[in-house]
């Protein structure tokens, strides 16, 4: 077993986590952008998305949240391939192509007049998720050593403002322009924010783009299987990757389905679910931090209260039938959601340590898109065949739960109580 690093007192760590905060700044205010316009806008339209196709083309919702399928199964593909780079060279340039695939697959919705062209959008978006996911996780563990919850769930806000932003414009342009020019106009802050800002911090010469320059940051000369079958033969593994595989896959099923869910099924209006929508990454923005920082305190214990919390937000589904009732389940939906996303990167690096890190988020990522895949269009299926999301978010619940039983053995090996 690994030595545990000699614990810190709460002066401390405080004082380390000012001090990282205001050295890397730069980097921090680079990644946020990052999340919030080339990673959370093109995540955060897909449900208006699904809306606007199934009352543009008559798809069905199925048919409309495969879209969904064809993102995160290529995410699935491409996360190991990303995160086996992300462990030999600097991570500048996988930001960028992916951001701008990002922008391409938005704007390419302008051409999306049959199902073919459609899910071909979902191949590019999904290129563009699995490039951003993994290699901002990997960037942050690396860059902060002290406080990696709380600072991740700084960056990761950046996430939560998107969810928040992008219903506010979403919603009255695809009533005045539709949803196809809304999701163009929307891939504008890649070109004109994320890019620019991403070049100026990664500029040549600059401290942290030499910094990153430098690749494999302890990673393991070790093949990319032969790491899998050493990982493999743990019984840890299968409870982390598989509890990844339940708990992101419920989780982005909601987040997938929640207009279709709240518009078509309890009758609110499009606008009212765009502020339900708001809420829930509004919310998110304090939740990221706060659970952040619960991951800094108790470790894995504290990812264990959030699947629990996850829990008891998809089993509120249940009790909404007005605005009301929404506001409730949406709020504590959001609070379940951040602490939710913060939560792989702070498990593999309290448990596997930073040593071939850029892999490991890799595997869990394509756990995790596997899950993004397979659950979100099962629901809508499921939907579509009794006329009801009970049934759906019912085994979500249960889903859930499950991965909080295999979690719950798991010990962290590179964590000490501070």
């Amino acid at each position: 077993m690994a030595r545990q690093p000699a614990a810190e007192s709460s002066d401390e760590r405080g004082a380390s986590f000012g001090m990282e905060f205001k050295q890397q700044w730069p980097l921090i205010l680079a990644l946020f952008l990052m999340q919030v316009f080339a990673f959370g806008f093109p995540a955060f339209a897909l449900p208006f998305v699904y809306a606007g196709a199934t009352e543009e083309f008559g798809w069905t919702r199925q048919q409309a949240v495969l879209l969904a399928s064809c993102k995160f199964y290529v995410s699935a593909a491409a996360a190991l391939v990303v995160g086996r780079l992300l462990d030999t060279i600097s991570p500048k340039y996988i930001v960028a192509i992916a951001a701008v695939l990002g922008a391409l697959g938005m704007a390419g919705f302008m051409l999306a007049h049959n199902l073919i062209l459609y899910y071909a959008l979902g191949v590019i978006l999904g290129l563009n998720g699995a490039g951003l996911a993994i290699a901002i996780n990997v960037i942050a563990s690396r860059a902060f050593e002290k406080s990696i919850g709380t600072m991740l769930g700084v960056v990761l806000s950046g996430t939560s403002v998107a969810g928040m932003l992008l219903p506010i414009f979403m919603a009255p342009l695809m009533g005045t322009i539709g949803w196809r020019p809304a999701m163009a106009i929307l891939s504008c802050g890649i070109w004109l924010v994320s890019l620019p800002v991403w070049f100026l911090v990664f500029r040549r010469g600059s401290p942290i783009d030499e910094r990153l320059r430098k690749g494999s940051f302890g990673a393991a000369k070790i093949g990319m299987w032969d790491h899998f079958k050493k990982l493999a033969g743990t019984r840890d593994f299968w409870f982390i990757f598989a509890g990844g595989f339940l708990v992101m896959g419920t989780d982005q099923s909601l987040i997938q389905n929640q207009v279709l869910f709240l518009q078509s099924e309890k009758g609110l209006s499009l606008g009212m679910v765009a502020w339900g929508a708001s809420l829930l990454a509004g919310v998110g923005i304090g939740g990221k931090i706060f659970f952040g920082w619960i991951f800094d305190k108790v470790s894995i214990r504290g990812i264990l209260l959030c699947y629990l919390l996850l829990a008891v937000s998809v089993g509120l589904s249940f009790s909404v039938i007005g605005a009301a009732t929404m506001v409730i389940f949406m709020t504590v939906r959001g609070i379940a959601h951040a602490g939710i996303i913060v939560s792989g990167t702070v498990l593999l690096k309290h448990h596997y340590g930073t040593q071939n890190l850029g892999i490991n988020m890799g595997m869990y990522t394509l756990c995790a898109s596997l899950g993004f895949g397979f659950f979100p269009p099962l629901m809508a299926r499921m939907a579509d065949t009794s006329g009801s999301y009970s049934g759906a978010f019912a085994m979500g619940t249960a889903a859930v739960l499950i991965a909080a039983v295999l979690l719950y053995p798991v010990k962290a090996k590179f964590w000490s109580r501070h």
